[in-house]
């Protein structure tokens, strides 16, 4: 299947009486992942792996090495891994080899032991060489990861990141982890962009072995590499900006990230256009890729919108998914901008930057502005406290996953759910919506359902009454009447019966479906109770995962719905919910 090009305009005409400034997003939409059992590209992995002293402290290497221990277990023996680690010294334990003897890489893994120094340059070189020397995988890239700054061998930046590139060029790709406050992340950024992978700010080591999940979940879902996309202005039409932060190739083009199954990419690009007398073709896009068979392919689109007059032009409504976009690339704009103030000292004028922007993100009342007015807030809270080093990590990181390589949904879960989990009740949510675990009569019985209906008032079951039903992993929506959240989203959850019989599956299209409902009426932030637990029967840590996987995936593809609560009703399952979170990665 081809990706799509969607061309949204922020008006959905063009002016006859003068030039306007007319914001489009466009989105590129890979297609859907197939129901059936379609071969998945094989994979060439290189694991590099940063053993040096200050790997000890906070377990980082012994959850590095469980990491890269899980994502052994999920290759294939057509697959061929190779792993390195480094201190001042550098050993190959595992040579390039098909992953044939899962269990004898495991105790190679294992037996991985601090060092010294960091080379970290010397240590993604001898990864390249194990990678190279076979490249007949699909999909061939080193997984670097460090906690510390690179002082052992070649440590300018501009050189390692040039090597980088060249081996890109050969076909073979670079992510790279940061772990903790003290690597350098201009580095690994650096690294990533040029390696054409990705790069990760990695707060806590209990995140790692997620966070390898989410890199090996991409690899096997890409569908187009060496993206790039073209702009051909028509007319005296100008290009006047592109909002994301994007690197241009020899050509002229605007380099992409991999295209993955079900993640769409926006990207915001304002135009200038002139008043125009008749109806005109304004601006065509290119987008060119190589597919997982290494052929190039390539899809156009050209905007073309009626013409009116001022009056006209004046009263169309503005498209609020645009809107939200060029404000969040704007957000990104401010970051970078305080970033820079931060490192020529001047952190009033960074502060000042961070707070005008916020008050900006919360006047736009879009359904992501209270999620990135508290990034920015929390992002100035770490200036204030003058904790430079976490604050710009955090700052580059945002800026980097808003540039292009997440930019349709939320880039950060930390601030679309409020910092994590809540204790509380349910009935109590001010949120446009709150979520009722409900029986397929949708009637009051169940611990959750008689305290959202005590509440609501009798006109709630009236409602549920109309509704006529709900089958399993469905949801429904009704009014909240006296709840201090103006609707309500019912859904049938399935009871746990030893997790044989496709409960997590049903579990999870429960958050789902209230997530697309509410999506769908136009809601903004919604409040989930504990779904799954008490009498249905889900062992808490299962319901918690099944809460936090599914809500951070349709989070991370979608920017409709700014803010996600998960209220927990006691401190035992509050604290599952929570160790759930925070190992997570999202």
């Amino acid at each position: 299947m081809t990706p799509q090009l969607e061309l949204i305009p922020l008006r959905a005409a063009v002016c006859a009486d003068r030039a306007t400034t007319l914001d489009v997003v466009v989105r590129i939409v890979p297609p859907q992942a197939s129901s059936r059992s379609d071969r998945r590209p094989s994979l060439n992995l290189g694991f590099v792996i940063d053993r040096s002293g200050s790997m000890a402290s906070l377990n980082k290497l012994d959850y590095a090495k469980k990491a890269v221990c899980y994502a052994i277990e999920q290759l294939l023996p057509s697959d061929r891994l190779s792993v390195t680690i480094f201190d001042d010294q550098i050993q190959t334990i595992i040579p390039s080899t098909p992953v044939n003897n899962k269990a004898s890489f495991i105790r190679r893994v294992q037996q991985i032991y601090r060092g010294g120094s960091t080379a970290l340059h010397g240590g993604w070189v001898q990864g390249g060489i194990q990678v190279s020397q076979s490249l007949t995988a699909d999909l061939n890239r080193i997984i670097l990861l460090s906690d510390g700054l690179a002082n052992v061998g070649e440590t300018n930046p501009d050189a390692i990141a040039s090597d980088v590139h060249g081996l890109a060029q050969r076909g073979v790709s670079t992510s790279t982890l940061g772990l903790g406050d003290d690597y350098n992340e201009d580095l690994l950024q650096a690294m990533a962009r040029s390696g054409d992978g990705n790069y990760y700010y990695v707060a806590r080591a209990e995140q790692l072995p997620s966070i390898f999940e989410q890199e090996l979940q991409g690899l096997t879902t890409i569908v187009g590499k060496a993206v790039t996309l073209g702009f051909e202005p028509q007319g005296a039409v100008v290009v006047e900006a592109v909002l994301n932060d994007l690197e241009v190739d020899e050509g002229g083009r605007f380099k992409l990230p991999n295209l993955l199954q079900e993640q769409p990419i926006d990207i915001v690009v304002r135009l200038k256009v002139p008043a125009l007398a008749q109806l005109m073709p304004l601006c065509s896009f290119h987008l060119t890729w190589t597919d997982t068979d290494q052929r190039p392919q390539e899809v156009r689109a050209t905007l073309q919108l009626p013409v009116v007059d001022l009056a006209q032009w004046e009263q169309l409504p503005l498209n609020q998914d645009v809107q939200q976009q060029v404000a969040l690339m704007m957000a990104a704009r401010a970051k970078k901008e305080a970033v820079q103030l931060v490192d020529r000292g001047d952190y009033a004028a960074a502060s000042q930057v961070l707070q005008s922007t916020k008050q900006q993100m919360l006047d736009f009342q879009l359904p992501m502005s209270a999620p990135e007015a508290a990034a920015l807030a929390d992002l100035d809270d770490r200036l204030q406290k003058r904790e430079y080093l976490q604050y710009r990590k955090m700052a580059t990181q945002q800026v980097y996953s808003r540039s292009g390589r997440f930019s349709r949904g939320h880039n950060s879960l930390l601030y679309a759910l409020e910092g994590g989990p809540k204790l509380g009740d349910i009935t109590q949510q001010e949120l446009d919506a709150i979520v009722n675990s409900a029986d397929r009569f949708l009637s009051d019985s169940g611990v959750i359902s008689r305290a959202i209906h005590r509440a609501a008032g009798p006109e709630l079951r009236v409602a549920c009454q109309d509704l006529g039903g709900c089958p399993v992993g469905e949801a429904k929506l009704t009014p909240g009447f006296q709840l201090r959240s103006p609707w309500v989203i019912h859904t049938v959850c399935p009871e746990w019966q030893g997790g044989d019989r496709r409960e997590t599956e049903i579990l999870a299209q429960c958050y789902r479906s209230c997530l697309e409902l509410a999506a769908a009426k136009g809601l903004q932030s919604i409040a989930f109770p504990a779904l799954g637990v008490g009498a249905l029967g889900f062992p808490v840590a299962i319901a918690a995962r099944v809460a936090i996987a599914t809500v951070g995936r349709y989070l991370t593809t979608h920017s409709e719905i700014g803010t996600v609560r998960l209220v927990c009703f006691n401190e035992t399952i509050l604290q599952t919910y929570r160790t759930e979170f925070q190992q997570s990665g999202l």
